[in-house]
């Protein structure tokens, strides 16, 4: 209800002695509860001074041991003690000291219970915690009077006993049922008052109290009248109490009860009022008056917190529509809710579905994202206004009420301008009543951009691995081509010129000076030499022939033979089915790791390892030289070079490959290449090798 206040339910704090020494809170307490007694004593009704109708003073102390820190209990009851026993009245010293301490002990027992079974914070808007308040007040109450009474029988028990008793119990109890909650819900927040200080607070305040007001005057305070009718009974105040109840917090309910309690009781003691004219027994009047406030006090403190507990209910589930609706009309998906002007049977085949479907679907609720995304989804609107929504998300509403009422996932290609269509994935859930169904609910996440994306990369590795596997083909064809034209023309030309040379040789013999030759000889033998070396190392003896293990066998022994370092090769002699492509490959990445081995490792001994482990082949080079930090190698190609490693790991990565590298400084390196076997390639590399 709005203008009611808002206090924080359950957030009582502790504001005395949290901070302060106890002596200091025991002194603040000292002259509350001297005004408390002083009130109570004025309120005696008994010409033996033995009940009150009223004692406020057991309201105080229990609401200040209830604010305060266990370590400041003793200061407190210490001091209610003193107060109690000097100022209950005049003489019988013992008589006072023993009601006294009834009266701190019953006190010290409601906070205690209070405590243990409902907490240091009460929650005003929970009716089971003000039920258990009030019911334990109640109970701790009662004991009290019991000690009381008796001591006030002089440890017998009269007829007058039960009187006295029962005096004594409502007065305690009212003044704590009274003055407790009104304590501790204004103790609430530091006594915050930020609620009533607004405009419209204030305004519905006044009316009430002033309503509440001159019911009261009219049913206590006229006591000119004789008689008693329905309008001046004392009933009617309830009327004005509900309002409060209904419209207000527990801070203004309990002040009313307090204006309440205050008024009906200086009235009745006056002579005055509808109680007062109930004077068959010396406490009838006061007895009958304490059981309308406790009937008054005790319902409408529930009713309150009752009333608070469902609107603290309510706004919460309103702050939860909220937020969902925030979430909701914010978020970047599509959510859209399809009604069905007339249910549709589930019974139909899915082509009268379809039909169904076109003329009663509705777009009953969208956010944003939806709206955006069909152009127009506004709710009224009919789902065949978008053809888009209509073949592709009310196509699979039949596949969802088969698979029990949803499908997911479901690739929606909304048409654009300029073909610039947009690329939705849905996911329907359907509600279905009675074999009916009536309500269709769905999720649409725009991954037009992740579609685009994707296709681009797709296209970018077909790209990448043609450009892969034609840059690995046209470097062999290079090299076969090279080494081809020199067998054929530099190799012939260099044997022909030796036959000659020894065709002149062989004419010389027969007498005719010939110049020395040897010179010549030799220089044509070291040029077939060279030239030979080129050949095997543009073409590795066996590599196409005889496979990649007679290919790096070739290649081991030449590198020893060169480089003067120690190669082991090891191979688990297993079948290594290569595509063409993937040999020249593992055959390069060895040749450039023996490379490596050479001009860094200064290493004397290099071991090469092959095997087949799974469906993938393993080719590990492994040193005993100086080694170095992994986290310091670059595969990046610089000025300087490196774009042999570069260029290994690239092609072995777009072959579903991998080069993993292990170094430590000073013991060596173990570089492991790996590659799958039986590779699948482009077609017209396949087609090219048949051909040759």
């Amino acid at each position: 209800m709005e203008g009611h206040e808002q206090v924080m339910p359950g957030e009582s704090r502790t504001i005395l002695g949290s901070r302060w020494h106890p002596a200091i809170v025991a002194a603040v307490f000292l002259p509350v509860h001297i005004a408390a007694i002083t009130i109570s004593n004025e309120l005696l009704v008994l010409p033996s001074g033995a009940a009150a109708a009223f004692w406020p003073a057991s309201g105080t102390l229990i609401a200040a041991l209830l604010l305060t820190p266990r370590r400041a209990w003793p200061w407190l009851l210490a001091v209610s003690l003193l107060v109690d026993a000097n100022l209950f009245r005049a003489g019988a010293t013992r008589m006072t000291a023993l009601i006294g301490l009834v009266n701190v002990g019953q006190g010290a027992l409601a906070a205690a219970l209070v405590r243990h079974y409902v907490g240091p914070r009460i929650d005003f808007a929970s009716a089971a915690a003000t039920a258990r308040l009030l019911l334990l007040l109640l109970f701790a109450t009662f004991l009290g009077s019991l000690a009381g009474a008796l001591v006030l029988s002089g440890t017998r028990i009269p007829v007058a006993y039960w009187a006295n008793q029962q005096s004594w119990w409502m007065a305690g109890f009212l003044g704590a049922v009274v003055l407790v909650p009104l304590i501790l819900s204004w103790a609430e927040g530091g006594l915050r008052l930020a609620g009533i200080a607004q405009p419209p607070m204030r305004r519905s305040m006044s009316l009430q109290f002033a309503v509440l007001a001159i019911v009261l005057w009219h049913v206590f305070a006229d006591g000119g009248r004789s008689g008693l009718t329905v309008l001046d009974s004392p009933f009617l105040v309830y009327a004005a109490l509900l309002w409060i109840v209904w419209s207000g917090g527990p801070r203004r309910v309990t002040f009313a009860l307090l204006l309440v309690t205050a008024v009906s009781i200086s009235c009745t003691l006056a002579g005055v009022g509808p109680f007062s004219r109930l004077a068959n027994a010396p406490f009838g009047p006061i007895l009958n008056l304490q059981a309308y406030l406790v009937l008054v006090v005790a319902p409408l403190l529930i009713a309150q917190a009752s009333i608070a507990e469902k609107r603290r209910a309510i706004d919460q589930v309103r702050e939860s529509d909220a937020r969902y609706r925030s979430f909701v009309e914010h978020s970047s998906e599509a959510i859209f809710r399809f009604e069905l002007a007339r249910p549709m049977p589930v019974s139909l085949a899915p082509i009268e579905q379809r039909r169904w479907l076109d003329q009663h679907a509705r777009v009953a609720e969208s956010n944003d994202a939806f709206r955006a995304a069909t152009g127009d989804g506004s709710p009224g609107a009919l789902v065949e206004q978008h053809p888009a929504w209509l073949e592709h998300c009310l196509a699979a509403v039949p596949d969802a009420i088969a698979a029990g009422g949803r499908a997911q996932n479901v690739e929606c290609v909304l048409p654009g301008p300029y073909g610039l269509d947009r690329t939705l994935l849905v996911s329907l859930s359907t509600e279905v009543h009675g074999g009916l169904l009536t309500r269709i609910w769905g999720v649409a996440r725009d991954i037009t951009h992740f579609r685009t994306v994707q296709r681009q990369l797709e296209q970018q590795q077909r790209e990448l691995r043609a450009l892969a596997t034609e840059l690995t083909v046209t470097e062999e064809r290079a090299r076969r081509r090279i080494a081809a034209d020199l067998h054929d023309g530099l190799a012939q030309s260099l044997v022909g010129l030796k036959m000659h040379i020894a065709a002149i040789r062989a004419a010389a013999d027969q007498g005719r000076p010939l110049p020395d030759l040897a010179a010549l000889e030799l220089t044509i033998a070291e040029s077939t030499a060279q030239v030979r070396t080129l050949m095997t190392s543009l073409l590795p003896p066996g590599l196409y022939d005889q496979g990649i293990v007679a290919a790096l066998t070739w290649l081991t022994e030449e590198f020893a033979r060169r480089q003067r370092i120690e190669v082991k090769f090891e191979d688990d002699g297993r079948p290594k089915p290569l595509t063409e492509s993937t040999t020249v490959l593992v055959y390069q990445a060895a040749r450039q790791l023996l490379q490596n081995v050479a001009r860094h490792a200064r290493s004397s001994s290099v071991t090469i390892r092959m095997q087949v482990v799974a469906d993938r082949l393993h080719l590990t080079v492994a040193d005993a030289g100086v080694g170095f930090n992994v986290s310091d190698l670059t595969f990046l190609p610089t000025q300087q070079g490196g774009f042999g490693l570069y260029s290994i790991r690239e092609r072995l990565t777009i072959i579903g490959g991998a080069l993993e590298i292990d170094s430590v400084p000073g013991r060596g390196t173990r570089v492991l290449v790996t590659a799958p076997l039986d590779t699948a390639v482009e077609g017209r590399e396949r087609a090219r090798g048949a051909g040759k």
